[in-house]
């Protein structure tokens, strides 16, 4: 097996580090305490969560329920996934069955297998707002019984994606239901920091400091560096440290794009090595070039421009300055503050300690390659 997961959890064995994060989530699981996990995209909250639900379901302590919401469009898309996971949780037949239909007044949910994974899904035809909210309800109540029983932490990833519902006051009634719930613990993750941050920061909203703040930053690059030569070593490779550490930089450390490239070196069969490393590299490269090539045609000149400025800058603070303006053909400064809002509202690139980064690292690096 592939040693460098990239999607799902694949065990502790091919979990690397996360301790501190990981003891913080326990922590705030076990006393009752609801968390907001925050970090860019790609950086592994997910492997961190279900890598939290393990253990907690070894030590048979809590129920688990993960929910990614990023595509859901309405409170109705989040209806449907919570009531899936609740179902699949409760395994409910025969008398259960109907025990678990009768829990709700004005919708009857309908029963269908995924094609993809071959899990019983869940759909309910909401007709308005008030027949959401007290379907909302309804299934909160199904968790608060469970939870008399054993407690149940459910996470919600992407949890920003609910200021985007077309309905009003999503993030009032989920805030009323919710400090409703004492046995139940909630995870909060998502990777748009600026939503958030105004979600659980501003005295004016509902969630306002309810939560416990965890931002995931990169993992240090001696842990990851140990994973990478350890996972090579033990299947008999050679490992080259300085190969490992241009790796570290090249990815930035971003566990997505490192894991990747790892999984790609491995694929090979060969050493750890410089040799073996370029030549993956520029594969990777390779295939992923049509899409930034599409994502030219959806950009403007100047924002193009822009984007690749601040790949070549590797990270820059000052992009309104006289010097980046000219060293890079850029207008001048309003044009480039326009571009600057817009690539970060596309999430093309993102700012970090006062410096801009390409949010894509791959990205990041082919356009380091282009012509100015």
């Amino acid at each position: 097996m592939n040693p460098f997961i990239i999607k799902g959890y694949g065990g502790s064995k091919f979990f690397c580090d996360r301790e501190t994060e990981t003891i913080k989530l326990l922590n705030a699981i076990r006393n009752q305490r609801d968390v907001t996990l925050i970090s860019l995209r790609k950086m592994g909250k997910t492997g961190l969560i279900l890598s939290v639900f393990d253990q907690i379901k070894k030590e048979k302590s809590h129920e688990t329920i993960y929910l990614d919401i990023f595509h859901t469009q309405n409170l109705n898309g989040l209806i449907n996934q919570l009531a899936t996971a609740i179902f699949r949780m409760k395994k409910p037949f025969g008398k259960r069955m109907n025990d678990f239909f009768s829990n709700f007044r004005y919708v009857r949910p309908v029963i269908s297998v995924d094609v993809l994974s071959g899990l019983p899904s869940v759909s309910l035809q909401i007709a308005d707002e008030k027949e959401a909210k007290t379907t909302l309800e309804e299934l909160f109540a199904i968790l608060s019984e469970l939870s008399r029983t054993i407690p149940v932490v459910v996470a919600i990833d992407e949890f920003q994606q609910i200021s985007k519902y077309p309905e009003k006051n999503v993030e009032a009634l989920l805030r009323g239901i919710i400090q409703q719930l004492n046995k139940v613990a909630f995870i909060f993750s998502g990777s748009n920091k600026s939503m958030l941050t105004r979600m659980f920061g501003d005295a004016s909203r509902p969630f306002y400091q309810s939560t416990e703040m965890i931002f995931l930053e990169e993992i240090k690059d001696d842990s990851y560096a140990s994973f990478i030569t350890r996972h090579f070593i033990k299947n008999g490779r050679k490992v080259d440290p300085v190969t490992v550490s241009d790796l570290l930089t090249w990815t930035r450390l971003h566990t997505w794009y490192l894991q990747y490239t790892c999984n790609r070196i491995f694929e090979t069969g060969q050493d750890c090595i410089d040799e073996t490393k370029k030549a993956v590299v520029a594969d990777i490269l390779l295939g992923f070039e049509p899409f930034y090539l599409e994502y030219r045609s959806l950009l403007t000149r100047h924002q193009w421009q822009l984007l690749k400025a601040i790949a070549h800058s590797g990270n820059v603070s000052s992009v309104t300055s006289g010097n980046f303006i000219r060293q890079f053909d850029l207008s001048n400064a309003s044009t480039v503050k326009r571009g600057i809002d817009t690539l970060t509202e596309k999430e093309m690139i993102f700012k970090r300690k006062n410096e801009y980064f390409v949010y894509d690292v791959f990205l990041s690096r082919w356009l380091e390659l282009q012509e100015i």
